[in-house]
């Protein structure tokens, strides 16, 4: 089991609900590449577009992945630089218990894992590219963090 996915089982995870292409979806996505399942939480690129509306939204997820991995690598070049702070003081909140394979646990599990959902997604995030003119597909510095639509990364360990 995945502590990301957990949050969502247990409806631990931040809320983040959010509407595209007149559509309403309750929890947050994130850019992955093609060795993830097909999850509603997942957004793959398109391997073959096969046509232009497919290719804005290939080349689209592909900047957004550019443009995290350039700002990671740039914190991580000034990581000796970095402030972190620490209070010893500080109580960390417990953590939730919740039981697995309850109905309500597999219930929020079944929408997670609903692939028509990450479907749908896809294809309304590619119809959101698509007619929107205010997504500039050339990459430059000060459009890193103008992005209309909520966006995520998902690393996997190498």
């Amino acid at each position: 089991m995945s502590p990301l996915l957990d949050d969502m089982y247990n409806e631990t995870a931040p809320a983040s609900s959010f509407q595209v292409a007149g559509t309403s979806y309750r929890n947050e996505y994130y850019l992955v590449d093609e060795i993830y399942p097909e999850r509603a939480c997942f957004v793959k690129s398109l391997s073959c577009p096969n046509d232009c509306k497919r290719l804005k939204f290939m080349r689209a997820q592909e900047k957004a992945r550019k443009d995290v991995e350039r700002t990671f690598g740039a914190l991580k070049k000034h990581e000796e630089n970095a402030i972190c702070e620490y209070n010893e003081n500080e109580i960390i909140p417990p953590t939730q218990a919740f039981e697995v394979g309850s109905a309500k646990y597999m219930s929020r599990r079944a929408i997670v894992h609903d692939v028509e959902t990450h479907h749908v997604l896809r294809r309304d995030l590619t119809e959101h590219i698509w007619n929107g003119n205010h997504i500039n597909l050339k990459w430059n510095r000060s459009t890193i963090w103008k992005v209309n639509f909520p966006i995520k990364m998902f690393f996997r360990s190498i």
